[in-house]
């Protein structure tokens, strides 16, 4: 299981080497949320990253899933996403879906195929159907739900496990932070952790994710 630290850009040199420092693998550039988003300054900051020993996630996260509006987004998938280890797009973007899949493989990182419901987790069939399209695409499917219930968390792992490739499965709230931890067994690959501010519902501090990491799969 691989812990990624999601970070805007504000103090981002002392926030990437404290992550580093805490035990994340990755650190996702949550360009969405930078202040300025010209391709020479998101490439700088990721270089920062990777000079410090992290791997990366570009993510660009559209408003439609709790993001903002970038102008400049198709260009920063086309020209640092190359560069990036991982690089998130929505299942929702189906028209950008092949494009950022060529560019990442070209640079020979992988594309996570992401969806967020912050409402609720949807009925089974959503999920796996959610999860199948994302690995069609060629992909690393990303379900990330609100839980309403104990009973979501497990609906959500429980289908995902039936997928027997890599995923990543997410159930978000304060009813789905077991998820983050126990999703490893079901075949999730990342999980998120917050270092201060958290930028998803449910996120757990790096340090307690770090600790419950090595007490329990290690």
């Amino acid at each position: 299981m691989l812990i990624a630290v999601p970070l805007t850009d504000k103090n981002f040199s002392d926030r990437v080497r404290e992550a580093k420092d805490k035990g994340a693998d990755l650190v996702e550039l949550r360009v969405d949320q930078f202040s300025r988003t010209e391709v020479s300054y998101v490439t700088e900051l990721l270089e920062l990253a990777k000079d410090v020993g992290l791997g990366t996630i570009l993510t660009v996260r559209i408003p439609s899933e709790g993001g903002r509006e970038v102008s400049n987004r198709r260009e920063i998938f086309e020209k640092v996403a190359p560069m990036s280890d991982y690089t998130d797009v929505e299942l929702s973007e189906r028209e950008l879906l092949i494009f950022v899949r060529n560019t990442v493989e070209r640079g020979g990182g992988k594309m996570i195929v992401s969806f967020h419901n912050f409402e609720m987790t949807p009925p089974n069939w959503v999920i796996r159907e959610i999860i199948r399209e994302g690995h069609r695409y060629g992909g690393i499917p990303k379900v990330a739900v609100k839980a309403n219930s104990h009973e979501d968390v497990a609906r959500l792992l429980c289908v995902g496990n039936q997928e027997k490739y890599e995923k990543i499965l997410i159930a978000m709230g304060d009813l789905g932070k077991v998820s983050r931890i126990a999703g490893f067994i079901f075949g999730s690959v990342i999980t998120y952790a917050s270092l201060g501010e958290s930028l998803a519902p449910g996120q757990l501090p790096l340090e307690e994710v770090v600790k419950l990491r090595e007490l329990l799969y290690k």
